[in-house]
């Protein structure tokens, strides 16, 4: 079995689990979406993706080269740098609040993943993080986490 069929399976099995999981939680009407309204969607999708790709591989034939073929010559840096970038978004947004936490969050993705200049790097964020604060705080009135500072 080629790297496509088994990944396939294995994302078929990811989807089906996925309905039988959100099916517990009650799917209840189009109109009236339950709780596993959503997840079932997604399971769904994730089946059908599952299956394509299986039927591809069918149709492309054997495996172009190996699994490690495919991986050759790819990039890990900027993947990581967002990776833990998030996670660390994740950890410490309800302490430093959202304003703070989602600064540093645009500061490193502008300034270390896409390498714009310092100006860039603090004016865009800063721009985006005053409107998306005047929207959600000041206009919709929702509550952002605050963290230690305040704000």
């Amino acid at each position: 079995m080629n790297a496509e069929r088994a990944s396939s399976v294995f994302w078929l099995a990811v989807g089906l689990i996925s309905l039988y999981g959100s099916s517990l939680l009650g799917l209840g009407t189009f109109h009236e979406p339950g709780s596993g309204f959503l997840p079932f969607l997604a399971g769904c999708f994730i089946c059908l993706m599952a299956i394509i790709v299986f039927l591809q591989s069918f149709i492309r034939g054997r495996a172009q080269g190996k699994i490690a073929a495919l991986w050759a010559g790819v990039n890990w840096h900027r993947p990581l740098i967002i990776s833990f970038a998030i996670l660390g978004f994740i950890l410490v947004l309800e302490n430093l609040g959202f304003i703070l936490t989602s600064f540093l969050l645009m500061f490193v993705l502008f300034k270390w993943v896409e390498k714009t200049s310092w100006a860039k790097a603090i004016f865009i964020p800063g721009l985006v993080l005053s409107l998306t604060y005047l929207v959600f705080d000041v206009f919709l009135k929702a509550t952002l986490p605050k963290g230690f500072l305040g704000f």
